[in-house]
């Protein structure tokens, strides 16, 4: 087993810049990742057989595929490309499941590869276990832990005890943060009531701290695409196929790196649970740890006709985009008021809260790094 570092002071001081920094958003990071960060999407690859061309199924597979991903469906984060320049050894085409290049890199190795059947392609669109973790984070769970067995009941057993005592902790520990705002709430906010909107809920589902548990069995047939994708969150994991290990799921699906073995323990599920709890302090989805899963669920609808409208003058936000010059999306942010180097001059406060954001989002990832084993 690998010896990780354990930085113990850096909680506390991670909290400590969240005390100074009173300008972070106070949306819960499960809850701003649920209604705001849209998902990374897979990309699946067609690959012909030997005669470049797909059978009659075959593209009634193609067709299952489309219907469920793509650009226009809503109904999931998948992209389906067929590859014209490469061809199979048999007479049978096939398929390849790759992580959102964001996510991996452009160049990974696929997560799963299989024949183009219906059979492989339902398992690869959905499951049991992604359906039940979908139906808890829009009931408002604060994340759900994907336990994948070893296949050893002792470990397994002793995994799940850790996970169940911890989430006890947790829920009767842990609290929403101070200024919050639920819908109901911010509609009656008065136009002479400074409220930011960073700070208010988008939509009805509960706000509350809640945790639990699922476990998945290795043997799972059901469940072989969707353990692939945690299994390749990272290119080790493989030396730990014996091992029980247990991945937060939070947001829109998305799961951190897992904890292995001993590393799942009261200590580290309660660190990660207080990360999941805390006010979101980093607002850009791709400075926060995680990697999205591929879920059929098409969140947006779901959280639809919730959205706050609060009739109140407010001022500009100024967010990290204006800082570095572009948007959240990528996009150039057109200054109208004078140079960003001015604003910074005129308003030290800004320069202070860059850097302590800074801080709170590398500290995060290295406690939630290095704290898994």
């Amino acid at each position: 087993m690998k010896n990780r570092f354990r930085h113990k002071g850096l909680i506390g001081m991670i909290f400590f810049g969240i005390a100074v920094a009173g300008f972070a958003c106070q949306v819960p990071v499960f809850r701003f990742a649920l209604e705001r960060w849209e998902t990374d999407s897979y990309t699946v690859v067609i690959v012909p057989g030997a005669s470049g061309k797909l059978s009659p199924s075959e593209n009634g597979v193609l067709k299952f595929l489309q219907s469920r991903g793509g650009a226009n469906s809503g109904n999931m984060n998948l992209e389906v490309k067929i590859d014209s320049k490469k061809f199979g050894e048999s007479s049978a085409a096939s398929m390849e499941l790759f992580y959102p290049p964001r996510s991996a890199g452009p160049r990974t190795p696929p997560i799963w590869s299989g024949a183009l059947t219906m059979e492989n392609a339902k398992t690869l669109v959905d499951s049991s276990a992604r359906r039940e973790v979908v139906s808890r984070l829009l009931s408002g769970e604060s994340a759900v832990w994907v336990l994948i067995e070893s296949g050893n009941k002792e470990k397994d057993d002793r995994a799940m005890i850790e996970i169940e005592k911890a989430i006890a902790k947790a829920e009767a520990e842990l609290k929403i943060p101070d200024g919050v705002l639920t819908v109901a709430e911010a509609r009656k906010v008065s136009a002479g009531n400074e409220r930011d909107l960073n700070a208010t809920l988008r939509s009805s589902i509960p706000l509350k701290i809640q945790f639990s548990l699922i476990r998945i069995a290795r043997s799972n047939p059901g469940e072989s695409i969707f353990r692939e994708m945690l299994l390749h969150m990272e290119s080790d994991l493989g030396e730990f196929r014996n091992e029980p290990m247990v991945f937060p799921v939070f947001g829109r699906g998305r799961a951190l790196e897992p904890l292995i073995a001993r590393g799942i323990n009261r200590a580290n599920i309660f660190e990660h649970s207080s990360y999941f709890c805390g006010a979101c302090s980093c607002e850009i989805k791709n400075q926060n740890p995680g990697v999205d899963l591929l879920i059929s669920a098409n969140w947006e609808a779901a959280i639809a006709g919730n959205e706050v409208v609060v009739e109140k003058s407010l001022p500009p936000l100024l967010g990290i985009g204006a800082l570095t010059g572009k948007a959240t999306d990528g996009e150039e942010v057109t200054e109208t008021t004078g140079s960003v180097s001015s604003d910074l001059i005129s308003r030290p406060w800004i320069m202070v809260g860059g850097v302590i954001l800074l801080m709170l989002v590398f500290g995060s990832v290295l406690i939630l790094r290095n704290k898994r084993y």
